[in-house]
This record gives C-alpha cells, structure tokens and sequence, in this order.
C-alpha cells in the first residue's frame, strides 16, 4: 500500500496546477504558443461561443461531443475568475472561439477561420497535431482578434475520460494563464 501512495505522490498528485502546468511545459508535453492581448479585456463583461467553435475528430467519434462539453465547461469556469461570464441572451461583450484539431498539419490560420476568428496577426503558416486546442477572443461585429493562442498535447483522444478531463482543465488553465499574465490581470 505504501508503495503505491508513493509513487501516486511521485506522479505529481500533489503538484499546484501551476507546477503542472510548468511540468507539462518542461518536460514537452504541452507545447504552448501565446500573443499578448492586442487590448486589455474590460471586465466585468459577458462572452458568447464563437459559431464554428468545435471539437474535430475523425469520423465523429461519440467523444467528440464529450470533449467539447469538457471544452465549454473549462473554459467557462476559467473566464468566470476573470469576470468574463457567459451570456445566453443579448450582445456579448466578447466572442470566444476554440477548436480542437483532428488531423495532424492543420494550419493556424485555417483553424482560426474555422471557429469565425480573425487570421492571426502576421502570417502563421504553424501546422498543429492532432489533438490541439486553439483559443481566441475577439470583439463581436468587428474583425478584431484580442487575443489567440494554441497548446499542443492538449487532448488525447484514444485517452480514457478522467484523464481527458485532467488535459482539458489543465490546457485551457495553461492557456487563459497565458492571457491573465500577458494582460497584467
């Protein structure tokens, strides 16, 4: 019995989220790409889902439908720190797209496009694995990207739930950390 307590304590079970976050990064895991804000988020505020965000898998698998929930919920307990809340009714303050690829070599700006994003500022010709998530916040009626970015490693869909459920938490975490940092938040 000790043994096991062991090596679960060794796993990283009783890292913060920061730390894992940073373990994810050190050790390769996770690969994240992060703009700084093109503005500052004004908060409170309310967002709404970007039309096109969506979860790819191939053949469209049951899970997908799974991971999006997963996607949705995460994101939204994350912005919800931040004082951006999800609106059901009336204009939101902010759109919010995302997207998990399915194939390996989809392009940043094509994964953009998908969600109804602004193309990133410059050109990014970057291809993504299979398995990336790609967040965004823009303004809504405008053209104007806030913010973008991607983490690579984020979602295994050959994974079992619980541990698919720990990679989104942990990716979009390490993701809207990203934005808070980057915008002084």
């Amino acid at each position: 019995m000790a043994s096991w307590l062991l090596a679960w304590w060794s796993a990283g079970c009783g890292l913060t989220e920061d730390q894992l976050i940073e373990k994810e990064i050190s050790e390769g895991r996770f690969v994240l790409q992060s703009e700084a804000p093109s503005q500052a988020l004004d908060v409170p505020a309310a967002f709404a889902y970007a039309n096109g965000s969506t979860v790819h898998l191939a053949d469209n698998r049951f899970d997908s439908f799974e991971i999006e929930g997963l996607v949705r919920e995460a994101v939204a307990r994350r912005l919800a720190t931040m004082q951006l809340l999800p609106t059901a009714t009336g204009e939101p303050d902010y759109l919010v797209g995302y997207l998990v690829t399915a194939n390996e070599g989809a392009m940043v700006a094509e994964a953009m496009s998908t969600i109804g994003m602004p193309a990133p500022r410059g050109e990014e010709t970057r291809q993504l694995p299979r398995g990336s998530l790609v967040l965004a916040i823009s303004a809504p009626g405008t053209n104007h990207l806030i913010w973008k970015g991607s983490i690579e490693g984020a979602i295994d869909p050959e994974s079992g739930p619980e541990q698919r459920q720990e990679r989104v938490d942990l990716a979009v975490a390490a993701l809207l950390r990203e934005l808070a940092d980057s915008a002084g938040a």
